[in-house]
């Protein structure tokens, strides 16, 4: 296998517009890299750009040290995993499998070997003789995994090859690819706009937006110490709840509410960070599991009243959709499967503000 490396990476389209925006990345050996963001945000384009699928407007991109920017994608030794599958529906399983080592004229004993080694990975042995219209979806991306398997490319490169299969499978299907990167100890790029897929499969992950890499960690690094307000809102789910107000000096530090002046105490482990931002816009974040109805009997000071508007009970757990005052914005907030409010009234609910996040409120980035 092989480490990437792509230096200052620009991509610009015909018109000027720019996809991808001077990126540096280090791929190391045998990591397994994930990357995600919204639609349009270059993730996909950076992947095509490693694959040699699109020219590299400024920059260089290596593999396993050597710039590939001028190399063609056959000889760049990399195998690619497309959301549409891209089977060749006239040919059997086998013959899916081993079309790309017939080409490159491999002994007809040792695409015979590697196909079924594949075959066996994936648990697809007795669909060798099948043709890609008797296969399911999750069996088709199997065929195509086993393809790019069989090529023992240096480079796996993954583009959001699970979208097109429904909920369960993608993530029985999930689990196999995690599985078959640890059993081949192999380098690979995926591309994802699910961050559920990028929190469960990356050793890091590359949060991009707008072009730009926003922020480059290990899953819970990402969730647990977000650098922005986007990364912060993008990972997790249900998303990080974000309430705008100010902070002032009163009894210690408060966070005081815009919308309805609910006030919260400020733990003193933020409070010498947060110092030059008093009197200031900041934006509060709290997960949803961190907010909870405020045990009876004891009265804790991060606490308010709010208005319940929708309870989604999910067996293990229920979400708690909830307004405060008259602020018409909604925050969820993640409850126990036995605390099931009633919807249309209102609840005290207490903030655990040790686990808050400070943002400011002009560049969005983390206090």
């Amino acid at each position: 296998m092989a480490s990437v490396r792509l230096e200052s990476v620009k991509k610009v389209y015909d018109g000027g517009q720019v996809a991808v925006h001077g990126m540096d990345l280090d791929i190391h050996d045998k990591e397994f890299i994930v990357l995600v963001g919204p639609s349009g945000c270059g993730k996909s384009t950076t992947l095509r750009m490693i694959a040699g699928l699109e020219e590299v407007t400024e920059g260089t991109i290596s593999i396993d040290g050597q710039a590939v920017n001028d190399a063609p994608p056959k000889d760049r030794d990399i195998a690619m995993v497309f959301q549409n599958y891209a089977l060749y529906p006239h040919m059997s399983v086998y013959e899916n499998m081993a079309f790309g080592l017939k080409l490159r004229k491999f002994p007809a004993k040792e695409i015979e070997q590697r196909v079924h080694e594949a075959a066996s990975i994936l648990g697809i042995e007795n669909l060798l003789d099948r043709k890609p219209k008797a296969l399911s979806g999750g069996q088709r991306q199997r065929v195509a995994l086993g393809r790019a398997i069989v090529r023992k490319p240096k480079v796996f490169l993954f583009d959001e090859p699970l979208s097109n299969l429904d909920a369960k499978l993608r993530v029985q299907t999930r689990t196999e690819i995690s599985k078959l990167h640890h059993r081949l100890a192999a380098t690979m790029v995926y591309v994802t706009h699910d961050q559920m897929e990028a929190m469960t499969l990356g050793d890091r992950i590359v949060v991009m937006k707008d072009g730009h890499v926003q922020q480059i960690a290990p899953p819970l690094e990402l969730y647990h110490h977000p650098c922005n307000k986007f990364v912060a809102g993008f990972i997790g789910s249900p998303a990080m709840n974000f309430f705008s107000g100010t902070l002032q000096r009163k009894n210690g530090v408060v966070f005081h509410a815009d919308t309805n002046g609910f006030q919260l105490p400020v733990e003193k482990k933020h409070h010498k960070q947060l110092s030059k931002h008093i009197g200031k816009s900041v934006t509060l974040g709290l997960r949803p599991e961190h907010i909870a109805p405020k045990p009876s009997g004891k009265a804790g000071k991060a606490k308010a009243r709010v208005h319940v508007e929708v309870v989604e009970p999910m067996g293990n757990e229920s979400l708690v959709y909830f307004t405060t005052g008259k602020d018409s914005i909604q925050y969820v907030a993640r409850l126990n499967g036995i605390q099931i409010p009633d919807a249309g009234k209102t609840l005290d609910l207490a903030f655990d503000m040790s686990q808050a996040h400070f943002f400011d409120a002009a560049t969005e980035k983390v206090i």
